[in-house]
């Protein structure tokens, strides 16, 4: 990651950020359907509650990057309305284990504060850095930022077995307090980044990046299955149960080593060429998955599939981020966000209610999607302009 260590500084932070905030979803995934019969509420509702969750947060992610854009330049402005949000989301996660033994209805009303407040975290704090940074510092926030969300993905099946079991109280007030710190540390020791000579130059027109939207639903949908829905079977097929919490987290290892080469890779070809090669690339392993009979020889798909994906995703985002300079990285970014939660709301349901009608082809469908999401990236690539 190419970047001055002021750059460095506030990239960490990110990663801090987006780590701690990952892990909290994780901390409330475990615990929902104990919340959910504490509550007197049927487990069925589980999936149910999840997709909501994830819309409100596509909503909420155009939402707040709008509300950024309107703030503009003004940093600290911007930063108060960021940290004024967290306390409260805070507050409200860590009153979700209480409440969810009073009332259901109380249950479901803090949760949906919590949602609509926690979407803060996602697109806003990636805006407020991007709204001072340079062109060419884009990818290297980008990367921090990954790099963060990657790390807690890799720890996530860890954590979720060492929290089973335990009181809910304790995990969500530490994961609010720390949340709520690591936030205030972002913009405690947050300074804006010296002007640019190229705030002149406007946003790429929104309609010419609504083409790439899709591609990244359709990329986000088919890597969210696979990871999410069908790494456990094949895993299954070849391992103990017991060791599926050691096996599925190399597909996120693969993820965070490929963050030190955004940087260089964005300078050196464009953002999109990147991406579209790491979509290519994560076809390719994700189709042959299933046809792997040995063990190792999955883990080394996967190491190389979420390689393959980071660059993907690192690409992509680092375009949306840099194309959206200057005056529209909110919308941009906030639409690059809700296409991510729109493809789990899609993966959800599918899980949910459909995947038994998949039958065999659920394990083709993630590489299908991606290979689709990768020819029309590489095409957009040779049309929409580069600013890295």
């Amino acid at each position: 990651m190419e970047s001055t260590e002021s750059d460095k500084g506030a990239g960490l932070r990110l990663a801090v950020v987006q780590f701690v905030f990952t892990l909290g979803w994780t901390v409330y995934v475990v615990f929902l359907p104990a919340l959910l019969a504490r509550a007197g509420l049927p487990a069925n509702w589980l999936p149910w509650l999840l997709i909501i969750d994830q819309a409100i947060f596509a909503i909420m992610d155009i939402a707040f990057g709008l509300i950024a854009d309107r703030i503009g330049q003004a940093w600290q402005r911007l930063a108060r309305t960021i940290l004024w949000l967290t306390t409260l989301s805070a507050l409200a996660f860590l009153a979700l284990p209480v409440v969810s033994g009073v009332a259901p209805a109380a249950m479901l009303a803090v949760t949906l504060l919590w949602v609509v407040t926690a979407s803060v975290v996602r697109a806003p704090t990636v805006v407020l850095l991007a709204k001072q940074a340079r062109a060419a510092q884009q990818a290297s926030l980008v990367a921090w930022y990954s790099g963060g969300m990657a790390l807690a993905m890799a720890l996530s099946p860890f954590f979720g077995l060492w929290l089973k079991g335990s009181d809910p109280l304790l995990p969500f007030a530490f994961s609010a307090a720390v949340l709520w710190l690591a936030v205030v540390a972002l913009l405690r020791w947050q300074q804006p980044l010296p002007a640019s000579d190229e705030s002149t130059q406007p946003p790429l027109p929104f309609a010419s990046y609504r083409p790439l939207l899709a591609g990244l639903l359709l990329a986000a949908f088919g890597l969210q299955l696979h990871a999410f829905v069908n790494a456990g079977p094949l895993f299954g097929k070849l391992a103990e149960p017991a060791r599926l919490p050691w096996l599925l987290p190399w597909l996120w290892v693969g993820f965070a080593a490929a963050m030190p080469l955004v940087g260089s890779l964005c300078k050196r070809f464009a953002a999109l060429q990147v991406a579209g090669g790491g979509l290519l690339a994560a076809a390719a392993m994700i189709w042959v998955a299933p046809a792997v009979n040995l063990e190792n020889s999955l883990i080394l798909l996967q190491l190389l599939a979420g390689f393959c994906w980071g660059l993907a995703f690192a690409g992509l985002m680092s375009f949306a981020s840099a194309a959206g300079s200057r005056g529209a990285e909110g919308l941009f970014m906030g639409s690059f966000f809700a296409m991510t939660a729109v493809a789990a709301v899609a993966r959800i349901l599918l899980a949910s209610q459909w995947l038994p009608a998949l039958g065999d082809s659920r394990y083709t469908l993630p590489a299908a999607c991606l290979f689709i999401a990768a020819c029309g990236t590489l095409w957009l690539a040779r049309r929409l302009p580069d600013r890295h």
